[in-house]
């Protein structure tokens, strides 16, 4: 009897999948659409609005987001908490932001849900709408980092860009929003982004690697003994592939210049490495250099280029003119150390004077600690290197610390907390047990469940290797902030090793993996 395959063209479950994509419901959009009785409601779901996160220390601002859960708020039936990846499964369903000022940058992370063997059936749009009179940038990003799509009008009054269908692997996204003309801007003008699902008319570029796929996995589920030769094939259509998704981000990177205005052309001899060093000092980058870096250079390098000079420049000038109005100079605390644990506590050293040492520490505590944490973790290689399950990991880590004992007033120890067997969390002193428990509709908790549950099944697969505790530190010399890496106490290689599963003697163990190195 022959084995039917979803490569088969005659295949009754081919056809069903090369028509239309076929979505699983994940465990939040379950828990959004199932009333008290347990019956599913699929209805719940259908024109609902996203929120932006705000109540997070890194909320959007950062492109690598730990948490990308959004609140569909209704104070009728109650909040559900969604991803983004969501509005990809239902069109008529937007997530609603605003630019605070005319520099905020927004960033969105989400995942392709299509089954593996469906990518190169379809394709993707992201679509954002924008309040009248406003110009914003929406750029895509791989899970590479590179730049792989800049919205452009689509005659609607919206801009448009197409999720790229270069290869069936490459999942994860990230999508940038930023004010595009530089004008002002106001927190109550919002902007919708909304996904749109079409046919993909150049599946035949990933026809042989969705094939090899699906024949090694048929090969192996029906335990041929020969699933090790359609291995080798698929390796080398991945090894293929590779290449070509490299030829084609150089052709669009190429298309993007050649498409720039004469003016905004940068036609330098510097590099790209060269251009961001120049933006971490603080160096102010000509137009057209800055289109240049904008389509050639890397997220992840960006980003951190950006932060540096953010800190040095704007953020320096802020916190030494607010120490002006309480008579405290530059020179006053100069070469001072500021260090912020996980749980939020703030030390100052360096300054002789006690009394402004206190202010300073205070108005750390009071105004600047999460936006100092935000600046650390953007800049400092030991958290920035850091994979995603121990990045995630160390950074819940630094959330939820900071969230109990700001409910609590005292540190609470995490390798004490477990969950039970009706889904709440245990271990937590009575106040917090009531918030995290039994708390209802409120993003912020919302958020800390779900970091406290990654914790306790980290906690529990890590051992006696330790939890990932980080303290951001800085320094203030030549009148300047610095981030100071503190790196980890714990063997971050050795915690990632458990983190991330392994796999051993079946088919996916000896899978060639691209050479790019994610970033998302």
């Amino acid at each position: 009897m022959g084995v039917s395959t979803v490569n088969d063209t005659d295949s009754t479950w081919g056809a069903a999948f090369r028509n239309k994509p076929i979505f699983f419901m994940s465990r939040k959009e379950m828990d959004a659409c199932v009333d008290a009785n347990g019956i599913i409601h699929k209805s719940k779901l259908k024109n609902v609005e996203l929120r932006e996160d705000t109540c997070t220390l890194s909320s959007n601002d950062t492109f690598r987001r730990s948490n990308t859960t959004y609140e569909v708020y209704d104070k009728d039936k109650g909040s559900a908490f969604l991803d983004l990846n969501f509005l990809i499964k239902d069109e008529t369903s937007s997530l609603k932001g605003s630019l605070s000022d005319k520099n905020d940058v927004d960033f969105y992370n989400f995942t392709i849900p299509f089954l593996n063997f469906q990518r190169n059936y379809f394709s993707v749009e992201a679509y954002i709408d924008m309040p009248e009179g406003c110009d914003y940038d929406l750029t895509l990003y791989d899970e590479y980092g590179n730049q792989v799509g800049k919205a452009e009008w689509d005659g609607e009054g919206r801009k448009k860009l197409t999720v790229p269908n270069w290869d069936i692997n490459t999942n994860e996204y990230c999508l940038k929003v930023e004010n595009g003309n530089g004008e002002e801007v106001s927190p109550d003008d919002f902007y919708r982004i909304s996904f749109h699902v079409t046919d993909n008319k150049e599946h035949e570029k990933t026809d042989a690697v969705r094939e090899a796929y699906g024949n090694l996995y048929s090969a192996y589920s029906r335990k041929d003994e020969n699933w090790r030769d359609y291995l080798e094939k698929y390796n080398a259509v991945l090894r293929e592939t590779e290449q070509n998704y490299r030829k084609e981000l150089e052709e669009l990177h190429k298309k993007q210049f050649a498409g720039l205005p004469e003016g905004k052309k940068y036609q330098g001899g510097r590099t790209v490495e060269e251009l961001l060093q120049d933006m971490a000092e603080g160096k102010e980058l000509s137009e057209a250099e800055r289109e240049y870096v904008k389509i050639f250079a890397n997220l992840k390098d960006t980003e951190k280029a950006q932060q540096k000079a953010e800190l040095k420049n704007n953020f320096s000038n802020e916190f030494a003119k607010e120490l002006e109005g309480m008579g405290i100079s530059r020179e006053d605390i100069e070469g001072m150390q500021v260090r912020i644990g996980s749980n939020g506590t703030v030390t100052v050293d360096g300054i002789e004077d006690e009394t402004v040492r206190e202010q300073v520490q205070k108005l750390v505590e009071k105004k600047y600690s999460g936006k100092m944490y935000q600046y650390y973790i953007g800049i400092a290689d030991s958290v920035g290197n850091l994979p995603y399950n121990a990045y995630r990991y160390a950074t819940d880590i630094q959330e939820v610390r900071r969230y109990l004992k700001g409910v609590t007033g005292v540190d609470i120890s995490l390798e004490n907390l477990s969950m039970m067997p009706d889904g709440m969390i245990g271990g937590l002193p009575k106040k917090a047990d009531h918030l995290i428990n039994n708390t209802k509709n409120n993003a912020k908790t919302e958020q800390m469940r779900e970091a406290l549950r990654n914790i306790i099944a980290n906690i529990r697969i890590s051992g006696d290797l330790g939890i990932p505790d980080f303290t951001s530190q800085f320094q203030f010399k030549d009148g300047a902030f610095s981030v100071v890496d503190s790196g980890f106490a714990v063997n971050m290689g050795a915690l990632d090793g458990r983190l991330t599963p392994q796999s051993s003697g079946n088919m996916y163990s000896d899978m060639y993996h691209y050479q790019f190195q994610k970033v998302l």
